[in-house]
C-alpha cells in the first residue's frame, strides 16, 4: 500500500492530500495504523538533546525514577494542585508502576525492576491514564456522569478497604500513638463490631465528603487549566469510549481484559512512542513496523484464537 502525504488537524484526526478516491482506497486496518500513529506523535515529550543526554548519565535507577516524575509532569503541564503524587509501595507482586485512579496516586514499587531505558516510559504510560481522568472530567455532556462515577467508585473502594482491615485486625482498638486518625478509626471498628451499618455510615460521611472535594476539585482546575472539550468533538467520542472501558475494568482481571481494553491501548501508545523517543528509535517507520507485525499475527494461530476470546467477551461487554 502506497502511503500518501498526511496533514495533521488539531492532533486528533488527519486528512489526505490526495482525492477522497485514494483515501477510501486504504483499508480500515490500515487507517487505524495512520491514526495511532498521528495520535502517537501528540504524545511525544519533545525531548532535547540536553535532556536526554541528563538522563542517560543518572546512574541509579530511583533517581531516574524521581527525575522522571518531575520531568513529565512539567512536560504535561499538570497543575501541581491535582498533580497524582508518586508514593512508594512494598508489594513484590504489584507491577513496578501503577496509576490507582480512585485515590489519583501514581504508585511505584521499592523494588524496583524496570530496565533504566524503560523507566521514563513506564511512567509516561501511567501519567496517561490521569490524563484520560482530565480530559474525562472536562467533556461536555459527559463531566457530571463522570465524576459521579468516580465518587461513588472511590468512596466504596476506600469503605471496602477499612472494613476489610479492621476485619483483618481483628476489630483492634488503636491508639494515637498508633495512627492520627485512631478516635475516627476507633468509632468504624466499634459501629462494625457491633454491625451497626448505620452507625457505620454516618462516622465514614467525613472521608465521603474529601472524596467528593478531590474529585471536584479535578474537575475544576481541568477544566479551567486546560479548557472544556466541546460535546459531539472527535475527542469528546473518543472520551466517552474510554468511559465506557473504564466503567468495565476490573482490577483482578485477566490478560484478554487487559488486551481489549482501550484505556490500555491508549496508554501503551504513549509509552511505546516515549520509549522510542528516550531511546532514539526512528519512530517514521511506525506505521511499516505496524503493518508487517499485524500481517504476521494474522497468520499466527495462538494470536487468531485469542482475538476470537477478546472479540466475543467484548461483545457480552457490549450486551450487558
Amino acid at each position: 500500500m502506497k502511503i500518501y502525504p498526511i496533514k495533521i488537524i488539531n492532533n486528533t484526526s488527519f486528512q489526505s492530500v490526495q482525492s477522497q478516491k485514494s483515501l477510501k482506497e486504504i483499508s480500515e486496518r490500515d487507517k487505524k495504523i495512520i491514526r495511532n500513529y498521528i495520535t502517537g506523535l501528540s504524545y511525544k515529550l519533545k525531548m532535547s538533546e540536553g535532556e536526554l543526554t541528563h538522563f542517560h548519565k543518572i546512574r541509579t535507577r530511583k533517581q531516574l525514577e524521581k527525575e522522571a516524575y518531575k520531568y513529565i509532569a512539567k512536560k504535561l503541564d499538570i497543575p501541581n494542585e491535582i498533580l497524582p503524587p508518586l508514593v512508594q509501595v512494598s508489594d513484590s507482586e504489584r507491577a513496578d508502576y501503577s496509576y490507582a485512579y480512585l485515590d489519583n496516586v501514581i504508585q511505584a514499587n521499592e523494588k524496583l525492576r524496570t530496565p533504566k531505558n524503560e523507566i521514563i516510559s513506564s511512567m509516561r504510560h501511567e501519567f496517561q491514564h490521569f490524563m484520560q481522568i482530565c480530559n474525562m472530567l472536562r467533556t461536555q455532556g459527559l463531566q457530571e456522569e463522570v465524576q459521579n462515577y468516580l465518587i461513588t467508585e472511590s468512596i466504596n473502594d476506600r469503605k471496602e478497604f477499612i472494613i476489610d482491615l479492621i476485619k483483618k485486625s481483628n476489630y483492634k482498638m488503636l491508639t494515637l500513638d498508633e495512627s492520627p486518625d485512631a478516635d475516627w478509626l476507633n468509632k468504624l471498628c466499634d459501629a462494625l463490631r457491633r454491625q451497626d451499618i448505620n452507625e457505620f455510615n454516618k462516622n465514614f460521611k467525613p472521608m465521603e465528603e474529601n472524596v467528593k472535594q478531590m474529585w471536584q476539585k479535578i474537575r475544576k482546575v481541568s477544566e479551567k487549566h486546560w479548557g472544556t472539550i466541546k460535546q459531539n468533538s472527535f475527542e469528546a467520542k473518543n472520551n466517552r469510549v474510554l468511559f465506557e472501558d473504564l466503567k468495565k475494568y476490573k482490577q483482578d482481571g485477566d490478560i484478554i481484559d487487559w488486551a481489549i481494553n482501550k484505556l490500555e491501548k491508549d496508554a501503551i501508545l504513549a509509552e511505546n512512542f516515549t520509549y522510542n523517543e528516550y531511546n532514539k528509535i526512528n519512530s517514521g517507520c511506525y506505521i511499516r513496523k505496524e503493518k508487517n507485525i499485524r500481517n504476521a499475527l494474522e497468520k499466527d494461530e495462538l494470536y487468531q484464537n485469542l482475538q476470537k476470546i477478546a472479540r466475543e467477551r467484548q461483545q457480552a461487554k457490549n450486551i450487558d
